[in-house]
C-alpha cells in the first residue's frame, strides 16, 4: 500500500466494504487522514464474515471450508503466510503503521471461528459478540487514535449494541440462515443490546470520540423498534440521525 493511497485504492476499498452499508455510512465521517483505515477494517470484516457462509450447509460439509479461510487470515496477520489477497497488503500496512492492533484483528478471526465451532450457548454468543462487532468498533477507535482503555471498552459496547440491533433488523432472515443467533427470546436480546448501549453511555462520551461510536445512533433506533422493522429498508430518519451526529462529532474532533 502506498503512503498516499490513490483514488483507485480508495475506490477498491470502498467496493470491498460496500456490503456493510450501515458501518460504511458511519465511516464516511471519519477524518480524511484515517478514512482509508476505516475502509480497510470494514473490508477485512466483510472477508471474515464470508467464511461463515458454509454454516448454512453444515449438515453436509461442516465448518471446515470456513475454518480454512479463517486460518489463512490468521496466518497473514501473524505474518507466517504471504499476503496473497488484494486486501491483505492494506491490512498489514495498517498494522505496521500502528493504526490498529494485531490482537484486536485476531479477535475478529477468533469470533468467526467460535461461531463456526463453539457450543450454541449464551457464553459462546457473548464471546462472539465481544470479539466480533465489539472488537470491530474497538479497532475503529484504534484507527482514530483512541488509547484510553475505558474508552476502547465502551466502544466495544457500542459495537455489540449495534450488532444486536442488526440482528433485530434481519431477525427472520438470520433465523433461517443457519448462523448462530442469540440462544434466548427476542425480548431478552433487546435487553442485552440496551444494556450494552447504556454501558457506552453516549452522553458522557467525549465529543471527539463519538465519531468512532456512530453505530450507536442506529443501535438506539433499532433496539427501540425490535424485530417489527425486519425486512424494512432503512428510513431517511435513520440516515439523517447519523448525519447530524456525524457532522457534530467530526467538528468536535477537528477542534480537538
Amino acid at each position: 500500500m502506498k503512503n498516499h493511497p490513490t483514488q483507485a485504492d480508495m475506490q477498491a476499498l470502498a467496493r470491498l466494504a460496500a456490503g456493510d452499508v450501515d458501518r460504511l455510512l458511519c465511516a464516511r465521517f471519519l477524518p480524511a487522514s484515517v478514512q482509508q483505515g476505516g475502509l480497510v477494517l470494514l473490508a477485512f470484516h466483510n472477508e471474515l464474515i464470508r467464511a461463515l457462509a458454509p454454516a448454512r450447509s453444515a449438515a453436509v460439509a461442516g465448518p471446515m471450508a470456513g475454518l480454512v479461510r479463517l486460518q489463512w487470515w490468521r496466518e497473514v496477520l501473524e505474518q507466517t503466510r504471504p499476503p496473497e489477497h488484494d486486501l491483505a497488503p492494506f491490512v498489514l500496512e495498517m498494522l505496521e503503521r500502528g493504526q490498529a492492533w494485531q490482537a484486536t484483528l485476531l479477535r475478529l478471526v477468533h469470533s468467526c471461528e467460535m461461531e463456526l465451532t463453539g457450543p450454541r450457548d449464551l457464553a459462546t454468543w457473548l464471546g462472539v459478540m465481544r470479539d466480533g462487532p465489539g472488537a470491530l468498533q474497538r479497532a475503529v477507535g484504534e484507527v482514530l487514535g483512541v488509547e484510553d482503555d475505558d474508552l476502547l471498552h465502551r466502544l466495544e459496547a457500542c459495537g455489540m449494541a449495534y450488532g444486536v440491533g442488526a440482528m433485530l433488523r434481519h431477525w427472520p432472515a438470520i433465523q433461517q440462515s443457519g448462523r448462530f443467533i442469540y440462544p434466548a427470546n427476542e425480548g431478552a436480546l433487546r435487553q442485552q443490546g440496551q444494556a450494552w448501549l447504556a454501558e457506552l453511555d453516549w452522553p458522557r462520551l467525549p465529543a471527539p470520540v463519538r465519531i468512532a461510536a456512530l453505530p450507536a445512533v442506529l443501535a438506539k433506533r433499532d433496539l427501540a423498534r425490535g424485530s417489527a422493522q425486519a425486512g424494512q429498508p432503512r428510513g431517511v430518519g435513520d440516515r439523517a440521525a447519523v448525519l447530524w451526529q456525524g457532522v457534530k462529532a467530526l467538528r468536535a474532533f477537528e477542534r480537538g
